[in-house]
């Protein structure tokens, strides 16, 4: 069998320009090289006067030797102070040196090598798509379990002037998430960075970017923290006090200016890199085509929520002993239960993302190009694609086919998962299996489901305090015009608008950083944008009027059909409705109070001082906390029904904790036991309180969907 057999065919005719350089892109690269010219400039001086410093010491200290030979009982004490100016020169080109060459390892949490022997398939199609794209084979590839794909490589300050080979990583999330012209394209990306031999210069400059920020950030050096151990003893030592102190503060200095001359070339910068996004989406729209791309950047959202929710799944699942049996199989399935949810298509397997279904998203008015972005909107990238419109044959084959024995592959790596995320535990006694994930998660949804009639307009949103209607009317209008999309698509319009005021207010208080913007797909300049904001504001307003209204308006008329019933139904709706704001209340106060009583478990946690006196101090606000949320626990525990399949463990872990009296505190040390209960029980607190209040909605609206019916 051919290794080549699963390989998309390449478009058979592509624009000329498609994958030159554009204007913007050469603009871009002349900036960023003249930033970096001035930033090395300013790196030359600083370490080559560190440098004399450092040789000045040196020198003073073997000079005061020569010149004190021979002194008699003073000869050991000058002695002794040449042998500290010694040390403290060769500290400094000890430092200096450290922090010119100690390289950076790109290192991440569940990533695995794999070899051309193991998966033949996929390196042949790696090395194809490398001839067609006139660029090298990766150094290492390399698999881990997330939705991405990435080129990365270790770096030094050495790597600013030697070629580095680069490692291409493969994310399994990915992989089961696109057929594989739209693997063809995602690869093609990445590697897209450091192809075509005219963009050479933008992709050193990229590396250099690289590196400075990992040289000025990203560095832990073992001989920074001895000196800093050195430093923090020093206090009582005050004859080396000055060397380690005065040589941290020099190595700050410098990585301070650096920072600050870092911070100005960074902006242009991410201009550069928008531009080299841009260039690599048109090598890899060159090689697989433009809708593969379309596909691929349109479904990584929903891949990407996916996949977090089963990851988030497998903690939960730990606590029960249990593990997937292959999350990639729960994957799938979760992409197939939302997309039937949304009624997406289905195609092969996986969800197409139509225009049509974007058109019926809530799209922000307020558009601008973000300064410090790295990557461009996925709007901007769809608009060149779509432009290029290079045609090709899709092949919506699954990716798996080049690697061999996916399955096994894919259990292993979730197996790996588990192993990474649980250190020290032992392997999960049992296994779950994806049809029983999506069972839970339907009985989920079913639990929380609004009758559908409402039509998704009580979704997401607090009910109103109706306050002084006492007596129902009957609607004005017609009752089957009570909820529709329509009106659904008003009040998420209402809500975005606010989102919008923001955003104009923070460009013209230049909280965001652009001299330019467009509202309602006009061009506008940032002085226009308080302007804006105040006409914006007083839509807000009108929209605000009307909802009230409206919602006032539909209250009394479903008090008007209860009290058409009985009085007793009338009672019982009214009832349902104070229960849902009763409750509605009580989760605001319990999500302040836990916010108060995490604040200070995250500065109890962030604490340098760890001394027992500053530790008394501020178990002392964890306490004066506790004892705020204690009687509001108490209170939930009477007025809060919650269910058993809510958290079935709740009821019984709170009472436990009201009758205990934690102290935090265990042999003059932090009592992480108790901490991490305290902390654990306000976040299911909160949690049970926001499900319950969800079901008290249910229960009112269930209600008044019986009276609708009747009518």
């Amino acid at each position: 069998m051919s290794k080549l057999l699963h390989y998309p065919p390449n478009p058979a005719e592509i624009p000329v320009t498609l994958t030159q350089p554009t204007r913007g892109y050469t603009t871009q690269v002349i900036k960023v090289i003249a930033g970096l010219f001035a930033f090395f400039l300013v790196y030359l001086l600083l370490m080559l006067s560190t440098l004399a410093l450092a040789g000045t010491f040196i020198w003073g200290g073997i000079s005061l030797i020569h010149i004190m030979k021979g002194h008699g009982v003073y000869s050991f004490f000058f002695y002794f102070i040449a042998a500290i100016i010694i040390l403290w020169g060769g500290l400094l080109l000890f430092f200096l040196v450290k922090f010119i060459f100690t390289p950076y390892k790109d290192e991440a949490h569940y990533r695995v090598q794999i070899h051309e022997e193991e998966h033949p398939r996929l390196f042949a199609f790696i090395r194809q798509l490398t001839k067609d794209m006139q660029t090298s084979m990766p150094k290492k590839v390399y698999i881990n379990p997330e939705v991405n794909a990435a080129v990365f490589y270790n770096s030094s300050f050495l790597s600013m002037f030697w070629p580095v080979r680069k490692n291409l990583e493969i994310g399994l999330g990915l992989v089961n998430t696109v057929h594989l012209s739209e693997f063809k394209m995602v690869i093609a990306h990445e590697l897209g960075h450091f192809s075509q031999r005219s963009t050479k210069l933008g992709s050193y400059v990229y590396a250099i970017h690289k590196s400075i920020y990992k040289m000025l950030y990203q560095r832990h050096s073992g001989g920074g923290k001895l000196l800093e151990r050195w430093a923090d003893i020093a206090h009582t030592i005050n004859i080396y006090n000055v060397i380690p102190h005065v040589t941290l503060l020099l190595m700050q200095f410098i990585q301070t200016v650096l920072g600050m001359l870092y911070q100005q070339i960074h902006r242009l910068y991410m201009g550069l890199s928008r531009e080299m996004e841009f260039h690599a989406d048109a090598v890899s729209v060159a090689v697989a085509g433009s809708q593969p791309a379309i596909n691929s950047i349109r479904r990584l959202a929903l891949s990407n929520h996916c996949y977090a929710y089963c990851s988030k799944h497998l903690s939960e699942a730990a606590e029960r002993d249990a593990c997937f049996e292959n999350i990639y199989s729960a994957q799938t399935a979760l992409l197939h239960y939302i997309s039937n949810h949304h009624q997406l298509r289905i195609v092969d397997g996986l969800p197409e993302i139509s225009d049509e279904y974007l058109a019926r998203t809530i799209s922000s008015r307020v558009q601008y190009k973000d300064q410090w972005a790295s990557h461009p909107s996925d709007a901007e990238r769809e608009a060149r694609i779509l432009a290029a419109n290079v045609k090709v044959e899709m092949d919506t084959t699954s990716p798996w086919v080049l690697f061999n024995d996916a399955s096994e592959l894919q259990e292993n790596i979730t197996q790996n998962l588990y192993a990474e995320r649980f250190p020290g535990r032992p392997p999960a006694r049992y296994t779950e299996s994806a049809s029983g994930f999506i069972k839970d998660i339907s009985l989920l949804h079913t639990r929380y489901r609004f009758p559908e009639i409402f039509a998704g307009f009580y979704k997401n949103r607090p009910f109103r305090d109706i306050k002084g209607l006492t007596a129902g009317l009957p609607f004005k209008g017609e009752t089957k015009d009570l909820y529709n999309t329509a009106i659904t698509t008003r009040i998420k319009r209402f809500f975005q608008n606010k989102i919008d005021h923001a955003l104009l207010v923070a460009i013209a208080d230049k909280h965001i950083d652009t001299r330019h913007f467009e509202f309602d797909n006009r061009k506008y300049e940032r002085s226009a944008a308080r302007t804006l904001a105040i006409s914006l504001e007083k839509e807000i307003e009108e929209q605000s009027a009307w909802l009230q209204q409206y919602e006032k308006d539909l209250y009394q008329y479903h008090l008007y059909m209860a009290e058409q019933k009985s009085l007793e139904a009338a009672q019982t709706f009214r009832g349902l409705y104070d229960n849902v704001l009763l409750h509605q209340r009580k989760t605001r106060e319990m999500e302040s109070q836990a916010t108060m009583v995490i604040r200070q478990v995250q500065i109890l946690y962030n604490m340098e001082d760890q001394h027992l006196h500053a530790l008394l101090d501020q178990l002392k606000a964890v306490k004066k906390e506790e004892k705020v949320l204690k009687p509001m626990l108490e209170n939930m525990l009477e007025t809060a029904d919650i269910p058993a399949e809510l958290d079935n463990t709740f009821v019984e872990d709170t009472r436990r904790f009201l009758e205990t009296n934690y102290t935090y505190l265990q042999e003059n040390a932090i009592h992480q036991e108790e901490i991490v209960r305290l902390y654990r029980l306000t976040h299911r607190a909160v949690s049970n309180y926001t499900d319950v209040t969800e079901l008290r909605k249910k229960d009112y609206l269930e209600f008044t969907a019986a009276l609708l019916a009747r009518n």
